[in-house]
């Protein structure tokens, strides 16, 4: 039997008997039933295929009914959210990895340290990719590293500059200084809106 070891808005993380994780998106009573599970295919699809396209960055995808579920390799580690504050050394390889996911044009849409995983190999690992996409814009890779930016700055306060500078040493994908000249804009638009 599996055992639930995490719900979340749109799914539920089990771990299963043979020690793989299954992500079922679970259908939502308040959307129009077709549309539903329309959403649930589209979306399983698209994850399925960025975690595809991530071997060794994400877990690796073992099988999906392209419907709601997707299979994949259970990643024994710890979670960054919980050691980086220790170990804050591992912001420069989050950083490196997280060139890498934009130059593949990912997207990761959720990036925090809750959702990355040190191995026990002692490699860097990203997971939840439900609200990954691909693109080519400078635009969606900075809102991700400012992301990134306020989970750190709300999570990891006490180091949050030095955590910073240090992911900002790793990452280096080919079009490094525009998304960064990028992420100003977009840390602009966000302190504009906090004097409303």
């Amino acid at each position: 039997m599996n055992k639930k070891i995490a719900q979340g808005a749109e799914a539920v993380i089990s771990l299963t008997e043979s020690d793989t994780i299954l992500k079922e998106r679970i259908p939502k009573s308040y959307r129009n039933e077709e549309l539903d599970q329309d959403l649930r295919k589209s979306r399983t699809r698209r994850e399925a295929k960025i975690i595809q396209k991530l071997e060794g960055l994400a877990p690796k995808l073992l099988k999906t009914d392209n419907q709601s579920e997707i299979e994949m390799e259970f990643i024994d580690g710890n979670v960054l959210k919980n050691i980086l504050d220790e170990h804050i050394e591992l912001a420069k390889e989050i950083g490196k990895q997280t060139g890498i996911i934009h130059d593949k044009d990912i997207v990761h849409g959720d990036l925090t340290t809750s959702n990355i995983i040190l191995d026990k190999n002692k490699k860097i690992r990203f997971i939840d990719f439900g609200l990954s996409f691909v693109s080519t814009k400078e635009e969606d890779k900075a809102v991700d590293l400012h992301l990134f930016k306020e989970a750190v700055e709300s999570k990891h306060f006490r180091h949050k500059d030095e955590i910073w500078k240090e992911f900002l040493k790793g990452y280096n994908p080919k079009n490094r200084e525009a998304i960064l000249k990028r992420l100003e804009k977009v840390e602009r638009r966000g302190r504009n809106k906090e004097k409303f």
